[in-house]
């Protein structure tokens, strides 16, 4: 773990130059109100001032599994089965290390959110791949041969971050449905996008097909459903013999999670079911998606319409970049060293495209390579994120017409 992710180059990119960062992936707005009002209801008096239970505050972890408990199809224990995490990125480092022993194998589908690379790598877990192709679905072939008795997790990934796949019924049957013969073989199904769904797709928790909830940690978090991700509450549900590992892990980790934020997110789960927030949520984002979609296909870039989550990837290929004034600039600005190059993306179309993006055009993306583990054959897509108020959007639009 000595090179620097791809965060580390191109937020601190975007501020240097002064570009509309749509790389990385939080909402620029403040929270919907009732979950603003939940925060400062949730200091006073000073009830929730001392440390939170280690597993999770006893409100949230009981909210969770009400939740939880339909949509997984299994009664759920707030006690056992339920672990509140600093958000997703936790739960997921507490998984991996929890399960994952050196040379342990583990598959992912590529493009694959880089977080889950570096953990994996800090576990010195021995990582297999299979790819979506440019139509987004799946090897199953490949798929099949990589699986074996070795194989201790798989790492699924619905909505999904970064190509906004929303696998179908039809596709986790499938998959269950070959991983019925590994059962040693964890499934650890991120699912932070849950809500940001969109058309006529649906999102269905692995976790939820029959004989897979035993063989499943489904990870989520607040961050991206309530504009919060600063705030950092993420979880991860199961049953009781897999959940116990990470309880046990956090206390040696964190300990406990923000005690306030907990109880502020408890009491806004229970408003947004009742006054519909997640339609409203849904359909806010659509309309978000749809405009910068347009936006990228009329500036040349080759969008995939994602059918989840907040993100949209462009063919940028065949756009040519010249790369060598761009690094000089890049070296020239950074006199405070606040920007960390990996060196060995020098020479990758999409990183230097994304760096021409920012410098050129003040519009910031993401190189999609970041998400693979051979990044030299996997230079085709940059991504950007939607997640940003109207404005915004408009003005990187206009920006972008200047490719």
């Amino acid at each position: 773990m000595d090179q620097p992710s791809v965060w580390l180059e191109f937020s601190p990119l975007a501020k240097l130059t002064g570009s509309i960062n749509l790389g990385q992936g939080f909402p620029d707005w403040a929270p919907p109100q009732f979950v603003q009002d939940a925060a400062v209801e949730s200091v006073r008096g000073g009830h929730c001032s001392t440390y939170a239970r280690s597993a999770g505050h006893p409100h949230l972890v009981q909210v969770l599994a009400s939740e939880y408990s339909e949509q997984l199809n299994h009664k759920i224990d707030p006690n056992k089965e339920v672990i509140a995490t600093v958000g997703a990125s936790e739960a997921l480092f507490l998984s991996i290390t929890s399960f994952v022993k050196e040379n342990d194998e583990v598959i992912i589908i590529e493009p694959a959110f880089d977080i889950y690379l570096g953990a994996l790598k800090m576990a010195k877990a021995k990582v297999k791949s299979t790819s979506l192709d440019n139509e987004l679905n799946l090897d199953w072939a490949h798929l099949e041969s990589i699986l074996n008795k070795n194989t201790k997790m798989l790492i699924l990934n619905t909505p999904h971050n970064p190509s906004g796949k929303v696998f179908t019924q039809e596709e986790l049957e499938r998959l269950a449905s070959i991983l019925i013969k590994y059962p040693d073989c964890i499934v650890l199904s991120d699912e932070v996008y849950e809500h940001l769904v969109y058309d006529d797709n649906t999102h269905i928790s692995f976790a939820s097909l029959p004989e897979m909830f035993k063989r499943t940690i489904t990870v989520s978090s607040a961050g991206k459903t309530f504009s919060t991700t600063g705030w950092k509450v993420g979880w991860a549900i199961g049953p009781q013999n897999l959940i116990k590992k990470l309880q046990f892990t956090q206390q040696w980790v964190v300990f406990s999670v923000s005690k306030p934020h907990q109880e502020a997110i408890a009491n806004s789960l229970n408003e947004a079911s009742k006054i519909n927030y997640y339609d409203r949520l849904r359909n806010e984002y659509k309309e978000k998606r749809d405009l910068l979609f347009k936006g990228l296909k009329e500036a040349g870039l080759n969008p995939i319409l994602p059918q989840g989550s907040f993100f949209i990837l462009c063919d940028v290929s065949k756009i040519s970049i010249s790369k060598d004034n761009d690094m000089n600039d890049i070296q020239s600005w950074n006199s405070n060293g606040d920007i960390y190059c990996d060196s060995t993306t020098f020479n990758l179309h999409d990183y230097n495209f994304c760096r021409s993006l920012s410098i050129h055009h003040k519009v910031t993306a993401i190189p999609t390579s970041a998400f693979y583990l051979n990044k030299e054959d996997n230079t085709a897509w940059a991504r950007f994120a939607f997640c940003k108020d109207e404005q915004t959007l408009l003005s990187a639009i206009e920006n972008l017409k200047s490719i």
